[in-house]
């Protein structure tokens, strides 16, 4: 790019110079010579990032914090043009190469990011979802970027909504991989003893999900279809949205008593996990045995804290907790779709109360695995 067309970019009103510059980006993205320049034309043009320079002449572009400039207003007629741009045709290797330069991991541009998928959601714009269900991928779906991003369609689409959206009720038929990582960010904000006290999902959040799960049960595995990617680029560990999922309806027994949705949610995730069957000359890959341990420690944890509170433990609750888990358990391992330490799993298994039938007969079945 020439300094006379910088120049020209420069007297630009915004958000045109976005307009202008972004086709410009991607072709230096493409081209993979010049990632550098593209970023700077990225900072300058899209985002109107400035770096101030401490020395008052040294080089423009110097590692320092960035300040944004964009007013609401630029914000709004910004995300306009970037819907605009991920909307044209294309190769998705392309458009997700260039959606990764623009938010790769800036923490001051996420305002936008929100905005753009939250337009995108509402718009069902197709390629923009896809581009950022793999962004999410990539960075991690529980990373905290993806959980802001997550935390910003639950508050648009759910809080603030006295029933579901359409948009939200269809996203899996527009961009299955982006649903998919979208559970798995979701389940890692509520009942994750993680973070504290264990915090229920909205019923709303709930029941479109349970919807999503119950018409396509596969649809927890789309996130193992294979992606897009810039050439030289390596594909993240998958991480499925089923121990999340799993999780809820184990740990919803002891927390509420609205269990019409959980039922219902976990049949639908057996389903799931028997869909998650590898071929047979591949291995597991859809649910992690770690995360199933975390499981066994987040219920382990919340009937130690309810019974330091004086509160007794409801023994059938209890019971169709553990049951719960361990069908989950059992047709994962039947299904062959849980990987990891399974010898380790089934230890902490016996951890649990053994007063369960199933569970005991899941762990006896299993400890020669």
């Amino acid at each position: 790019m020439s300094s006379q067309e910088r120049q020209i970019l420069r007297k630009t009103d915004f958000p045109e110079m976005a307009r202008d510059a972004l086709p410009i980006i991607e072709n230096l993205i493409i081209h993979r010579n010049k990632h550098d320049l593209a970023m700077d034309l990225i900072g300058e043009f899209v985002f109107r990032e400035r770096r101030d320079d401490q020395r008052g002449g040294g080089q423009q572009y110097q590692k320092q914090p960035v300040t944004p400039r964009l007013s609401s207003i630029d914000e709004f007629q910004l995300v306009l043009v970037l819907c605009d741009f991920f909307s044209r045709p294309g190769p998705d290797a392309t458009r997700n190469a260039v959606f990764f330069s623009l938010f790769g991991g800036s923490i001051g541009r996420s305002s936008v990011l929100n905005k753009l998928i939250s337009t995108a959601v509402s718009g069902s714009i197709a390629p923009l979802l896809c581009a950022a269900g793999t962004w999410m991928q990539q960075l991690g779906c529980t990373s905290p970027p993806s959980l802001e991003l997550a935390q910003c369609i639950v508050k648009d689409f759910v809080i603030f909504s006295n029933k579901s959206s359409e948009q939200l009720k269809s996203l899996p038929m527009v961009a299955p991989r982006f649903a998919a990582n979208f559970m798995t960010a979701v389940t890692d904000l509520y009942f994750n003893g993680g973070k504290g006290q264990l915090v229920a999902p909205p019923d709303l959040l709930l029941d479109v999900i349970t919807e999503w799960v119950s018409e396509n049960p596969a649809l927890c595995l789309a996130s193992q279809q294979p992606m897009a990617l810039p050439t030289g680029a390596i594909a993240m560990p998958v991480v499925t949205p089923l121990a999340g999922l799993i999780r809820w309806c184990v740990l919803s027994m002891i927390i509420t008593q609205k269990q019409d949705l959980y039922s219902k949610l976990h049949l639908a995730v057996l389903q799931s996990l028997l869909e998650a069957t590898p071929p047979v000359t591949a291995p597991p890959s859809a649910l992690n045995a770690q995360h199933l341990g975390l499981i066994i420690s987040s219920l382990q944890t919340e009937m130690e804290s309810l019974l330091k509170m004086g509160k007794s433990l409801n023994e059938e609750y209890i019971h169709s907790c553990l049951e719960r888990f361990a069908q989950a358990v059992q047709v994962g391992l039947t299904s062959r779709c849980i990987f990891g330490n399974i010898p380790q799993l089934v230890c902490r298994l016996e951890t649990l109360p053994s007063k369960n039938k199933l569970l005991q007969i899941v762990i006896n079945a299993n400890k020669t695995v």
